[in-house]
């Protein structure tokens, strides 16, 4: 397979992952609210999680574009649904002064959890491994690129909007509230967007 294949692929899936989503929005708002070094369980949550549902895509690829069409009716729903959720809990999120245990950050689980649930991530990496990589055969190897590239990039959009919201970490001390109806409000978008695809 030609080395320019997956740098292809590489500037696709930066262009797509880097854009606001659940992952990304859900980041911006828990890094602001607690800090980045609180919310690394969560990052590793979603990097883990993007990662196996990318070598899901990759080694099932044939199989799960036969069951597509009858998945994603539902899975959408349910997708949207947890987002909903985050959102309510963005939204109730007990604010203060920050250094407080009222309010906790997300969990691993939590971050794992939204990736098997957000259906932009699972037609992404079956329209990306479709087009990129399924053209040349089935090789372990290529599928393996395949999700190290997806999640490496996905990762990568995912530390620069963790880094946005650490910025935004001494406005939250201020602005708390507004700031929790923001994000919970991107969250809602972010769910009108996954029901609307």
């Amino acid at each position: 397979m030609p080395a320019a294949v997956f740098l292809e692929l590489a500037l696709s899936a930066c262009a797509t992952t880097f854009t606001p989503g659940p992952n990304n929005i859900l980041l911006l708002s828990s890094t602001s609210t607690f800090g980045f070094r609180k919310c690394r369980p969560l990052i590793f949550g979603i990097w883990t999680g993007l990662l196996t549902v990318m070598l899901i895509c990759g080694f099932g690829c044939a199989v799960l574009g036969e069951l597509v069409p009858q998945i994603v009716p539902v899975a959408k729903y349910v997708g949207a649904a947890y987002v909903l959720y985050l959102a309510y809990k963005t939204f109730t999120r007990k604010t203060g002064d920050g250094s407080t245990e009222a309010s906790k950050p997300l969990t691993y689980v939590n971050g794992f959890l939204l990736q098997f649930l957000n259906i932009k991530i699972m037609m992404l990496g079956i329209a990306f491994y479709s087009g990129y990589i399924l053209p040349y055969g089935f090789h372990v190897g290529h599928i393996l690129a395949f999700a190290v590239i997806m999640a490496a990039c996905a990762g990568t959009g995912n530390l620069i909007w963790a880094t946005l919201g650490t910025l935004l970490f001494p406005l939250y001390k201020k602005y708390a509230r507004v700031i929790n109806t923001i994000m919970a409000l991107l969250l809602v978008w972010c769910a009108w967007k996954i029901v609307s695809v």
